[in-house]
C-alpha cells in the first residue's frame, strides 16, 4: 500500500487529533525533515466559519518566528483539503510531564516561566493573544525546550473576532476571569493569568481550583483565592509565592505590566536565590497564611472553615499588634534596609570571576540560554576584560555562538542566489550552496543530530570547507557586540543584511568553516560507506591527473593526509595520497585488479612533498 501524501509531505502516523482537525507525523521528502501536518477535519470545510478560522491560525504563525513557538513551514489545499505544516517537536508536552511526574521543583518552574514569558513577548509583540496556555499546549524538544503550540483559538487583535459575544472559549483551569464574563476586555494579561495557572500546577502538582463541576470552577476563577503556594510546597521562594498570586489577580490591572516583566521577575528570583540572598519561604517564617475564600459558586455553600483559617482570613482587618511578625512595620522596614543595601551592592559592576560562572551554567540550556548568556556575560565580559583570565575562553565560545547565529542567514543567502559584497563571505555562501545541491544538510549544535545516511559523498565540500579556513583573511576574533539574530533561512523575508562583512563578523564566518569541516567530518567517519567515499575520491583525483589537472589532484591528496592521517579506518587510504603526494607509483585501495595502471604523478612542490 502506497504511503498517503498531501501537498509535498509524505504523512506517517496520527500523533493528535482537536476540535478542529487532524495532526499527522509526515516526511518532506526532499530534505529528509520530519514536520507536523494539520489537516483540517473534511466535514468542516463546509463551514465557512471553521475554514476562515484555519486560515487565521496560518496567517498567525505565519507571523510568529522564535525559539519557544513551534515554527510555521507551509501549507496548501489539496483535493479540497486544507492543510498546513509546522515543526514536529519529538518529546511530549508538558501536561504528560505532569501526570508522570506530578510536579517539578520550583527552579524547573523558573525554567518553564521564563521560557513561555518570552514566547508570550514575542506573541503579544506581534498583536497575538494566544487565550489557551496550558501545559497540554506546551511542547518539549528532546533538549528539553519548551515550544509553545496551537494557536487555535488565538485571538489577532488586529483582526475581526470570529468568537460570538459572550462565548466563553479557552479551558476552564486555566481561564481568566475577563474570558468568562464580560467585564475588562481579552489583552496580553488574559495570557499571563494563565501562565500564573501553569506555574501553580508546575510547582504544587495541581491547579488553583480544583472541581469536577465546570461552572463550580468558573465561578472559583471568579470569586475565590487559591491557597498559598508556600503552603503547599514550603520550599518554594516566597517570592516566587508573591509573584503567582499577582499573576492570578481578579482585576487585570494587579496583573505584571506584561510578559517581558514576569520574564524578568523570574530571573532575579532565580538570581537571588542562588546567590544566597535573603528570600525568605514559607518554612522560614513558619507559614504564610491561606488566601483561599470562602466558596460562593454554584455548586452550594462551602463547609464553615476551622476557626485557625477563620482566624487567618480576616489578616488584613487585624490590629497592627496581632498581625504575624513579617506583616509588622519593623520587619517591613528592616526588609526595605536589606533591599536598598543589597540594590547598591548590585549597581556596583561586578568583577572578573563573576561572568564566567554564569556562562558555563548557561551553557549546559539551551539555545534561548546560549544566546542570553551571549548578550548577558560573555561579549560584556569581552568588553570589560579583553586580556583577562577568561579572554580566551569567552573569544571561543563567542565566535562559536555567533557562527549559529549566522548560519540561518548564510542558508538563505545560498538559497535566494542574492549577491554579496564582502568576497569571503560570498566564498562561505558559495560552498554552502555546493553543500545544499549535494544534498548536505549541516546541523547546528543547537539542533538535533540527523540520524539519516550520508546521502552523497561529502570529500569535496569537506575539502572546500578547509580551502577556506586556509586562506581566510585575518580578522580580530573579539566580538565587541551582540548580532541581532537573523531570521530563518526559510523565510522569505529574512535579513540578508551585513553583506559587507566587518572584522566580527569575518571572524565569525572561519568559526562557521570550521563547524561545516568538522561536522562533516564527524559524519563521514561515522558512515557506513565511509571506504567507498574515500575510494571515489582518490579515483577523482587519478582522473583529474589523467586530463593534466595536476595542482587539483594533488589538493585531494594533500588534503586527505592532512585531516585523516590519525583515523585507522583511512590508513591505506592516507599512505596511498602521501606516496602520490612523492611522486611516486601507486593503486587506489580497493580498485579491483585489471583496472588500467595509474600513471605515475609527479612530484609535488617540495613544501607538500616534504610534508610527509
Amino acid at each position: 500500500m502506497s504511503a498517503r501524501t498531501i501537498g509535498p509531505f509524505v504523512l506517517d502516523r496520527q500523533i493528535g487529533i482537536g476540535g478542529m482537525g487532524i495532526v499527522y507525523s509526515a516526511v518532506y521528502p526532499e530534505t529528509g525533515r520530519t514536520v507536523a501536518v494539520k489537516v483540517l477535519s473534511p466535514g468542516l470545510m463546509a463551514d465557512p466559519k471553521l475554514v476562515k478560522r484555519f486560515e487565521r491560525e496560518i496567517e498567525i504563525l505565519k507571523r510568529l518566528n522564535h525559539p519557544n513557538i513551534v515554527k510555521y513551514y507551509g501549507g496548501g489545499t489539496e483535493n479540497g483539503q486544507r492543510y498546513y505544516a509546522m515543526e514536529y517537536i519529538d518529546g511530549g508536552s508538558l501536561q504528560e510531564v505532569l501526570k508522570k511526574r506530578t510536579r517539578l521543583s520550583w527552579e524547573q518552574a523558573i525554567h518553564v516561566g521564563r521560557q513561555v514569558a518570552s514566547a508570550l513577548e514575542h506573541a503579544h509583540n506581534a498583536g497575538i493573544i494566544h487565550r489557551d496556555l496550558k501545559p497540554a499546549n506546551l511542547f518539549l524538544t528532546s533538549k528539553g525546550r519548551l515550544k509553545l503550540g496551537d494557536f487555535g483559538i488565538a485571538r489577532d487583535t488586529e483582526a475581526t473576532a470570529l468568537t460570538a459575544a459572550g462565548k466563553t472559549v479557552g479551558t476552564y483551569a486555566y481561564m481568566a476571569p475577563e474570558q468568562i464574563q464580560a467585564g475588562p476586555p481579552i489583552s496580553r494579561k488574559t495570557d499571563l493569568y494563565a501562565l500564573g495557572c501553569v506555574l501553580y500546577e508546575v510547582i504544587v502538582g495541581q491547579t488553583p481550583f480544583q472541581s469536577d463541576n465546570p461552572m463550580d470552577m468558573l465561578m472559583q476563577h471568579l470569586n475565590d483565592d487559591p491557597y498559598n503556594v508556600c503552603e503547599k510546597v514550603p520550599d518554594c521562594p516566597a517570592a516566587l509565592d508573591e509573584l503567582i498570586e499577582q499573576l492570578l489577580a481578579k482585576n487585570p490591572d494587579d496583573r505584571p505590566y506584561d510578559a517581558l516583566a514576569v520574564h524578568t521577575r523570574l530571573g532575579e528570583i532565580r538570581d537571588s536565590v542562588n546567590a544566597g540572598s535573603a528570600v525568605v519561604s514559607a518554612a522560614g517564617v513558619g507559614g504564610l497564611p491561606p488566601r483561599r475564600k470562602k466558596s460562593t459558586t454554584a455548586a452550594g455553600p462551602a463547609p464553615a472553615p476551622e476557626a485557625p483559617v477563620e482566624k487567618k482570613k480576616k489578616k488584613k482587618n487585624k490590629a497592627q499588634k496581632d498581625l504575624p511578625f513579617h506583616e509588622r512595620t519593623w520587619f517591613l522596614v528592616t526588609c526595605l534596609v536589606a533591599l536598598l543595601s543589597a540594590t547598591v551592592w548590585m549597581l556596583l559592576p561586578p568583577g572578573e570571576d563573576w561572568y564566567p560562572d554564569r556562562w558555563r551554567t548557561a551553557m549546559r540550556g539551551d539555545q534561548y540560554e546560549q544566546r542570553e548568556a551571549l548578550e548577558d556575560f560573555i561579549d560584556p565580559y569581552l568588553q570589560r576584560f579583553p586580556e583577562g583570565t577568561y579572554a580566551h575562553e569567552a573569544q571561543d565560545l563567542s565566535a562559536e555562538l555567533h557562527a549559529n547565529i549566522l548560519e540561518p542567514q548564510l542558508r538563505n543567502l545560498a538559497k535566494r542566489n542574492r549577491p554579496v559584497d564582502d568576497p569571503f563571505k560570498a566564498r562561505c555562501v558559495a560552498v554552502a550552496k555546493l553543500e545544499d545541491e549535494a544534498g548536505l544538510f549541516y546541523l547546528t549544535s543547537w539542533e538535533q543530530a540527523s540520524e539519516k545516511p550520508l546521502p552523497a559523498n561529502p570529500l569535496p565540500v569537506l575539502e572546500r570547507w578547509h580551502r577556506l579556513i586556509q586562506q581566510a583573511p585575518a580578522a580580530d576574533t573579539q566580538p565587541v557586540a551582540v548580532m541581532d539574530p537573523p531570521a530563518d533561512a526559510g523565510d522569505e523575508g529574512a535579513a540578508d543584511s551585513s553583506e559587507s562583512g566587518s572584522a566580527d563578523e569575518t571572524a565569525w564566518l572561519i568559526q562557521l568553516c570550521h563547524n561545516h569541516h568538522d561536522y562533516f567530518r564527524q559524519r563521514l567517519i561515522e558512515s557506513p560507506r565511509a571506504a567507498d567515499f574515500f575510494r571515489s575520491r582518490m579515483l577523482d583525483a587519478e582522473e583529474m591527473l589523467n586530463k593534466g589537472e595536476t595542482a587539483a589532484a594533488q589538493d585531494i591528496w594533500n588534503y586527505a593526509y592532512q585531516n585523516f592521517s590519525e583515523v585507522d579506518l583511512f590508513r591505506e587510504y592516507v599512505e596511498y595520497a602521501r606516496q602520490r603526494l612523492l611522486g611516486r607509483d601507486a593503486s587506489v585501495p580497493g580498485v579491483p585488479v585489471g583496472n588500467p595502471p595509474v600513471p605515475e604523478s609527479p612530484p609535488a612542490a617540495a613544501s607538500t612533498a616534504d610534508r610527509p
